[in-house]
C-alpha cells in the first residue's frame, strides 16, 4: 500500500512551532534551522520506512546530521562575530571553519555508511535517490524530494 505506514513514526511533519517548542525561537520568527533538520529527516525516514531493527542505526545518523547542523550554526555565529577581526584573524577563523565543517561531514557520512549498510536493496536504491550533492553548501545533506 502507497498509505502512510503505521507505527509510532508515522507523523512526518511534527508540531512545527505549535505547543511550546514554539515559543522564544530567536528573532527570526520561529525559523529553527535544526527544527528543519529533524523534519526533514523525519520525512526521509518515513520514506525509507525504517525498521525497528534498523532503528539504532537510523538514530546515531540523525543524532550526528542534527548535532553537525548546530555545529554549522555555532560557526556561523562565530563568522558573524569575525566581522571585527583583521584580515589574517578572518583568514585563521574560516581556516577553523572549514576544518570543522569537514571533521562534521566525515563524522555524519561514517554514520551514513553504517546506516546504509543495514538497509534493504530497496531502501538503499532510495537513498542513493535522494541524498545529493547539496551537502557541500555546508547546509549538511540534502535529501531531495522527487518530482521538481
Amino acid at each position: 500500500g502507497m498509505g502512510p505506514g503505521g507505527g509510532s513514526g508515522s507523523m512526518g511533519y511534527g508540531p512545527m512551532g505549535h505547543g511550546p517548542m514554539g515559543r522564544g525561537m530567536g528573532p527570526q520568527g520561529g525559523f529553527n534551522p535544526s527544527a528543519m533538520a529533524d523534519a526533514r529527516s523525519a520525512y526521509f525516514k518515513s520514506e525509507l520506512k525504517i525498521t525497528p531493527a534498523q532503528e539504532s542505526a537510523w538514530k546515531a545518523f540523525a543524532d550526528q546530521r542534527k548535532q553537525q547542523v548546530e555545529a554549522m550554526l555555532a560557526l556561523r555565529a562565530t563568522a558573524q562575530g569575525g566581522a571585527k577581526a583583521t584580515a589574517p584573524e578572518r583568514l585563521d577563523l574560516q581556516n577553523q571553519i572549514a576544518k570543522k565543517r569537514q571533521e562534521q561531514m566525515e563524522k555524519m557520512t561514517g554514520a551514513f555508511k553504517d546506516l546504509y549498510a543495514v538497509l534493504t536493496t530497496e531502501q538503499k536504491a532510495l537513498a542513493d535517490q535522494r541524498v545529493g550533492f547539496g551537502m557541500m553548501g555546508g547546509r549538511g545533506m540534502a535529501f531531495n524530494r522527487p518530482g521538481r
